[in-house]
């Protein structure tokens, strides 16, 4: 009642319904205009052209996704029969389990009631619709399936799912599995969407003329490809797909502001331009300091130079002489000089704006970060509210699972201050490379902040203001660049210019961090300074993952040193994402199968450790970090930090959502779940066994 009064209001001018059938035959009845979709029954076409790993990875991801909730999602697959048995074998392989018999009766009474999708089963796992038809499964399977021939009300693998069921045909060859994909669209999907994995293209183009949905989803995870995400560019964003007028939409592309005429998309899967983004300019090597100032001080191509700068830093750096050695040179080279030194650890928002007064106050066109991690991040957005002074912490932090469709755009920087130099004084954060900052609000929550527009202009890592270093400082931001360069080398975004860094990062930090460590050498503190920022350009590119996302909340929540959260976690983090059957894969164009446990054995072989398997080598890594921090004499669980159990356990869900919300999470190699994640907090709390 509430809803037809709604529809009929004079103040309704236009009716988007993207409920049930009811809701949808409602507003078409209202007699106001109105957009509505109708059911999907997508099926999927796997020829013997088809790259059958990109297949089934991206298959079983899209069917994951959401538990299979999305109307997009693949409900049925047709595979021509020369590859019929391979790729079921590899469907297996993945975790997809297929029932017979008895137990294929129970889940095909269970999935239909009175020839519609039951309610109850929607969004379930399969272990949970299993349990529920009283059936054992395989641990590890994420989809159950059956096969079929038939298609119809009498065949409920045939029909629309919203869970992770899947039903399998067998066709004699391609023209077979194009019409039986067009009788399964026909049968309840008609007008929506549709799949096919070739690398004939003529194929694609009979398939898409052939096939009545709006949608033809090319070597893509329909479920994922149909609402616009990271797999193609001509699909726009939505939740809400329309079916065209042959299933009774007035819409039959996503619903955006026009739709006047029915549109078919054909979306191919695409591979990214890809980028390796650093600094203009990164000066290195002991004592490069007063050199890189003095180029920093040269006049630009229009005659003009920069004149007023302001050193963004903490206390530490003024009582170790470090702020006057800058300003002394800058002075030399005829710059005005102003200190800011009010930044503490993890950098807050009411120190942001302290900053951004000083700069009101001073006036620079020239910004220099000097000190670890902190100032640098805080110099960063310190620089964004001087030259931005509108824009909420919330919107520079909005999440995006692809760079190129972030909802809300970085603004650009340069307008008052000219160049940001970062001379780091610290080896692990390498903030003075990345795009990176995280700043904490104004209620205790930190937020990682990505825009190129971050970047340092120019980067000055000189080992000589590693000299002097607490031991454990030493340590935490070690492990911490380990961190980086493991995470970039598995991130789903991991790529030739990206590797050869991180991998490169990785035996020069297990190789000189223990001699920085303990013996304190200049030649060991040097390679620890260039292989932490080595890290940071693989990471700037590849991205981070879980393993950051978790450190960041944890470290907010127990004000935990980062790079010791890091530490605790890696090993767990590790062997978490070290799955050849993940419950949801890491979701990137290029990144079409599981890939992390061979990234974690390429990593152990670099480092010259052994093992008969991947497994060996995975585990061989993880021991290998384990050693590392016994010589650097770092605990290794959060309970051996001196953190209470109850406490931690009351605050492990937040956590767990929080780090399931956080910007690193898309690169990871393994989308998790929220109890995934908790578990992962378990164990690194109780550490090895």
């Amino acid at each position: 009642e509430v809803s037809t009064f709604v529809m009929h209001h004079d103040d309704v001018n236009v009716i988007l319904a993207t409920g049930g059938p009811g809701m949808v035959k409602a507003s078409y009845s209202s007699g106001k205009p109105a957009l509505g979709v109708g059911s999907g029954n997508a099926p999927i076409l796997v020829d013997e052209t088809a790259n059958l790993e990109e297949a089934c990875g991206s298959i079983v991801l899209g069917k994951t996704f959401d538990n299979g909730m999305i109307c997009a999602a693949e409900q049925s697959v047709v595979a021509v029969d020369e590859v019929y048995d391979q790729f079921k074998a590899m469907l297996e392989k993945r975790g997809v389990h297929f029932l017979e018999g008895k137990e294929r009766e129970a889940l095909g009474n269970y999935l239909i009631k009175d020839g519609r999708v039951n309610p109850d089963i929607v969004g379930q796992s399969a272990a949970a619709i299993a349990s529920h038809i009283g059936v054992t499964i395989p641990p590890g399977t994420v989809v159950l399936a059956a096969e079929a021939e038939k298609v119809g009300p009498e065949e409920p693998f045939s029909h629309e799912k919203l869970c992770p069921v899947l039903g399998l045909y067998r066709a004699p060859n391609f023209q077979e599995g194009l019409y039986l994909c067009k009788e399964l669209t026909e049968y309840e999907g008609i007008g929506h969407t549709a799949g096919i994995y070739s690398k004939d293209q003529s194929r694609v183009e009979e398939y898409a003329n052939i096939i009545p949905a709006g949608r033809i989803l090319h070597n893509v995870p329909t479920s994922l490809a149909a609402i616009g995400t990271a797999f193609n560019f001509n699909v726009d964003p939505s939740f809400t797909l329309g079916v065209g007028t042959k299933a009774g939409s007035s819409v039959s592309a996503n619903v955006g502001p026009e739709h006047l005429i029915n549109v078919r998309t054909v979306a191919s899967r695409q591979q990214h331009t890809e980028w390796f983004k650093n600094p203009p300019q990164i000066y290195f090597n002991r004592g490069c300091l007063e050199d890189s100032l003095g180029d920093v001080a040269k006049q630009y191509h229009d005659g003009t130079r920069d004149r007023r700068a302001l050193i963004i830093t903490d206390p530490v750096m003024g009582k170790l002489g470090y702020v006057e050695r800058v300003a002394d040179t800058l002075r030399g080279q005829g710059f005005e000089i102003s200190v800011f030194d009010d930044i503490h650890p993890d950098p807050d928002m009411a120190t942001v704006r302290k900053g951004v007064k000083a700069c009101e106050v001073f006036q620079p066109d020239l910004m220099i970060c000097l000190g670890g991690g902190s100032p640098m991040d805080a110099g960063k957005y310190i620089r964004v509210l001087y030259e931005h002074p509108t824009l909420q912490l919330e919107d520079a932090a909005t999440r995006f699972l692809e760079i190129r469709k972030r909802t809300q755009c970085f603004p650009r920087l340069g307008s008052k201050i000219r160049k940001l130099v970062c001379i780091p004084t610290t080896s692990g954060t390498a903030s003075e490379v990345t795009p990176f900052s995280v700043i904490t609000d104004d209620n205790g929550m930190k937020h990682p902040l990505f825009s190129y527009e971050l970047t340092p202009d120019i980067a000055i890592i000189d080992s000589s203001f590693c000299d002097v270093l607490p031991k454990s400082l030493i340590a935490y931001a070690g492990v911490d660049a380990i961190t980086h360069a493991t995470e970039a080398y598995v991130s789903v975004a991991s790529n030739e210019f990206t590797e050869t860094h991180s991998i490169k990062a990785i035996k020069m930090l297990f190789e000189n961090l223990p001699s920085s460590y303990s013996k304190g050498s200049p030649e060991a503190r040097e390679r620890v300074h260039h292989a932490a920022s080595l890290a940071g350009l693989a990471f700037s590119n590849s991205y981070l993952g879980i393993n950051h996302s978790l450190s960041h909340k944890v470290g907010a929540a127990f004000h935990l040193p980062h790079g010791l959260t890091n530490a605790v976690l890696m090993p767990h983090v590790i062997r978490y994402n070290a799955s050849d059957r993940p419950t949801r894969m890491g979701i990137y164009p290029g990144y079409d199968h599981p890939m992390a446990k061979e990234r974690y054995a390429s990593i152990a072989k670099s480092l010259g450790l052994s093992g008969s398997t991947d497994e060996d080598l995975v585990e061989a890594y993880c021991q290998k970090i384990l050693d590392l921090m016994d010589e650097l004499e770092m605990p290794k669980s959060f309970r051996d930090c001196g953190l209470n159990e109850k406490d931690y356990m009351a605050k492990l869900d937040d956590m767990a959502l929080a780090a399931f919300d956080d910007q690193c999470t898309p690169a990871n190699p393994r989308f998790p779940l929220k109890d995934e994640l908790k578990e992962i907090l378990i164990k690194s709390f109780e550490g090895e066994s």
